[in-house]
């Protein structure tokens, strides 16, 4: 186990960048050693401590969590709202399940004692989740599943953009066909990659962002920083839809081992006669479709309408909350979240009755 500052985080991310980025743990790109070692240069404040259960033995493995100074007790998944899953664990391990029991072992001797853990978003279908959940049950704590999001995707292995395109509904279609001709006919579609391209791309993204419905980034440099990373690696496509040279639409794509993960989009909503929104991500799905061939598009974040239009899957995004029962807080924290979920099922009842 080990309590790190910020430096030290850093450091240890990168000392153990062969465990997070093995190829046997589940694909998740905010689990990556890049998204880490960003999002903790990043986001991570000086007073938190970051919580690195780890063990050595058959592979190695380690857990990422931080505890903020004024809230010792309390442990979160080290992520926020730009991260779409949290990976409760990255380990080289043949057995998973014995890892995972292991890194909660450790978790529940830290002193002074964790009394609650929320791990979240986790993959509702992931075995790492299943024992994570188990492992917490049997080391005495008290495991509170929540729902947190809905997660659209694409299986995509072998598909073309042609075949992909035949299969959406005429609505979609024809949409794209009368406003992509009558947009190529006034200005132009980019997707920046390289990193050279970096600056003026996010140079556009940033004025369109600043013209559409999205709120204002609560960490100014994240996304920025996050699109040079991505260029450095190879893996990033900024779209953008310029009319007269202005930029009017913009989407962050960034595609990892095959698979193509929607990060950010921005549209000036004065432009809403372009269908700029259309036309753009049907130029992105057909360069992840017919260039980078992809097996999967993911959509991460919601359950927004339009992405039925895009996506053919959902899965969902869940959390837990764990609380230690050997600790004070954690014995109150479990209270409380039993009481809410108590009230939640006794509600639909006392609904009837009062009926």
């Amino acid at each position: 186990m080990q309590l790190l500052t910020k430096t030290d985080a850093l450091r240890f991310v990168s000392e153990n960048t062969a465990v997070l980025d093995a190829a046997g743990n589940p694909s998740n790109p905010f689990a990556s050693s890049v998204w880490m070692r960003h999002f903790i240069d990043q986001v991570v404040e000086d007073a938190w401590t970051v919580v690195a259960p780890e063990l050595d033995g058959d592979g190695r493995a380690l857990m990422l969590l931080y505890r903020e100074a004024q809230s010792p007790s309390r442990c979160l998944a080290l992520t926020n709202y730009y991260a779409s899953l949290y990976s409760p664990m990255a380990s080289t391990a043949r057995d998973r399940p014995q890892a995972m029991a292991a890194l909660v072992q450790q978790l529940s001797a830290l002193r002074p004692r964790v009394g609650t853990v929320n791990f979240a978003p986790l993959d509702a279908a992931s075995p790492d989740t299943a024992a994570l959940s188990a492992a917490l049950s049997e080391q005495g704590w008290y495991v509170r599943r929540y729902f947190c999001f809905g997660n659209w995707t694409l299986p995509c292995d072998g598909l073309s953009f042609e075949r992909y395109m035949a299969t959406r509904d005429s609505q979609l279609r024809n949409t794209h066909a009368r406003k992509a001709k009558k947009l190529l006919a006034a200005g132009t579609l980019q997707i920046a990659m390289r990193p050279d391209e970096v600056d003026a791309a996010m140079d556009a993204f940033d004025a369109v962002y600043a013209k559409s419905w999205k709120q204002v980034e609560p960490y100014p440099n994240f996304v920025r920083g996050w699109a040079r990373s991505c260029a450095e690696q190879g893996w990033l496509r900024l779209g953008l839809v310029r009319i007269d040279g202005a930029p009017i639409a913009a989407q962050f794509w960034f595609t990892i081992d095959r698979r193509a993960y929607i990060f950010k989009l921005a549209y000036d909503e004065a432009q809403a006669k372009w269908s700029a929104g259309t036309v753009l991500t049907a130029h992105m799905m057909q360069q992840a479709l017919d260039v980078d061939r992809v097996v999967e598009i993911d959509y991460l974040t919601g359950d927004d309408a339009y992405k039925k239009s895009w996506m053919t899957q959902r899965r969902e995004r869940i959390g837990l909350m764990a609380c230690n029962l050997r600790s004070m807080p954690g014995l109150l924290a479990a209270a409380t979240e039993f009481a809410g979920q108590t009230r939640a099922r006794l509600r639909p009842r006392l609904a009837t009755v009062a009926v």
